[in-house]
């Protein structure tokens, strides 16, 4: 399997929903959490797209299987948007989008799922403290990449 890299469309913006919702409910959240969550963090419209300029990964038939989205603010750059579909985990794709989104931004900071805490340690991030998630009703780690200072995990 072949999977390459571009720039969403915003003709795209449904399935990069049905992405991030299919890949957090991977993690055994009920259906009823994630219709709460879509709205709020997990729905991507065309003007979205538009703006942020989210890239993905597509596979051999050219279905687009998972992707990340970089925001720039005036505070810094955030990693807002990083899913790949249950089927597609452990593959490497989400390893690629991340040093992909690295190499557009030298530092940027993001908040994780636990779940996927140990996969963003594993690629040099490091926990700088905790946000408490309005959405989730619990606290998740608060995470900086910087690429001059990133070394993987041992």
């Amino acid at each position: 399997m072949t999977i390459s890299l571009r720039a969403a469309r915003p003709d795209e913006a449904e399935r990069l929903t049905e992405i991030a919702c299919r890949s957090k409910a991977h993690w055994g959240y009920s259906p009823e959490r994630i219709a709460a969550w879509r709205p709020a963090f997990l729905t991507v419209t065309a003007d979205y797209i538009r703006a942020h300029s989210p890239v993905v990964a597509v596979d051999d038939d050219g279905g687009v299987v998972a992707f990340a989205a970089l925001e720039r603010e005036a505070q810094g750059a955030v990693l807002e948007h990083l899913w790949v579909l249950p089927g597609f985990m452990g593959r490497g794709i989400g390893s690629r989008l991340f040093r992909h989104i690295a190499g557009l931004a030298s530092e940027f900071t993001f908040t994780s799922d636990p779940q996927a805490d140990g996969f963003y340690l594993q690629l040099g991030a490091r926990v700088i403290g905790e946000v408490e998630s309005d959405h989730q009703g619990r606290a998740l780690s608060l995470f900086r990449y910087c690429r001059s200072d990133a070394k993987p995990a041992e």
